[in-house]
C-alpha cells in the first residue's frame, strides 16, 4: 500500500481538488484506490455525492487517530490518498495523517505568501521526526501555476535553493480544475503526469 497525504497550514490551497484528481489518475491505471477524507468539512465526500459516487472507495475519517484507522479503511488498496485538513485549525488530525503517510505532498501556489509558509510546515514535520513513517518523503507540488508566467519557474528556483524536494510536475491554473467540484475529472491532465512521477519515484526507491 502506498500512502499519500495532501497537507497545508491553511485552507484553500487545492488539497481536495488535488486529492480527488490524483485518485482518479491512479484509478484509471487499474490500481485499487482509497480516498480518506480527514477534513471535518467533508469536501471530498460531498464531491463524491454530487458526482453520483466515485469509482473507488471513499470514507470520512476526521479523526485524531487517523494513522491507526486509514489502513483498516483501505485494506487491500494499492494506493490510499488522504485529503487532510489545514494544520492551523485541525492540528491533531493533520499530524496523525502526516505520521501515517509515505509521501506528504504540500501544494503551493507560486506566490510570496505561500512560499513564506513553507518554513512553518517543514518545522511541523521536523518536530515529528521520531513519529513519521521510516523512509517517508515530504515534497512540494507547485499548484495554480500560470502558464508562461515567470512566477512558476521563479518559485521552483526559490524552493530548490531552500533544499525542498520539489516535484517535477506542476499543476497549471485552469478553470478545468477550479470548476471541477462535483464532476468526474477528465483524463490526460497534469494529475496523470503527477501519478506517473510518483509511481516512478516509488519504483526507484
Amino acid at each position: 500500500m502506498l500512502r499519500f497525504a495532501f497537507v497545508q497550514l491553511k485552507p484553500g490551497t487545492g488539497k481536495t481538488t488535488s486529492a480527488v484528481w490524483l485518485a482518479y489518475a491512479f484509478h484509471r491505471r487499474g490500481l485499487t484506490v482509497g480516498l480518506a477524507d480527514a477534513d471535518p468539512g467533508k469536501s471530498a465526500l460531498e464531491w463524491s455525492d454530487q458526482a453520483g459516487g466515485f469509482p473507488f472507495k471513499v470514507a470520512g475519517l476526521p479523526m485524531k487517530d487517523f494513522h491507526r484507522r486509514a489502513d483498516d479503511f483501505a485494506a487491500g488498496a494499492d494506493v490510499v490518498i488522504g485529503d487532510i485538513p489545514q494544520i492551523e485549525d485541525h492540528g491533531p488530525i493533520a499530524r496523525s495523517a502526516m505520521r501515517w503517510a509515505d509521501v506528504r505532498i504540500i501544494p503551493v501556489a507560486p506566490t510570496p505568501i505561500e512560499l513564506d509558509r513553507m518554513a512553518p510546515i517543514i518545522d511541523e514535520i521536523d518536530g515529528m521526526d521520531d513519529m513519521i513513517r521510516p523512509g517517508s518523503r515530504t515534497c512540494v507540488l507547485l499548484n495554480r501555476v500560470v502558464t508562461g508566467a515567470a512566477s512558476g519557474p521563479s518559485a521552483r528556483r526559490v524552493l530548490t535553493r531552500r533544499k525542498y524536494d520539489v516535484l517535477t510536475t506542476s499543476i497549471p491554473r485552469r478553470e478545468l480544475y477550479a470548476q471541477s467540484f462535483g464532476a468526474e475529472p477528465d483524463t490526460n491532465s497534469a494529475y496523470d503526469q503527477l501519478a506517473t512521477e510518483l509511481l516512478e519515484e516509488k519504483n526507484r526507491r
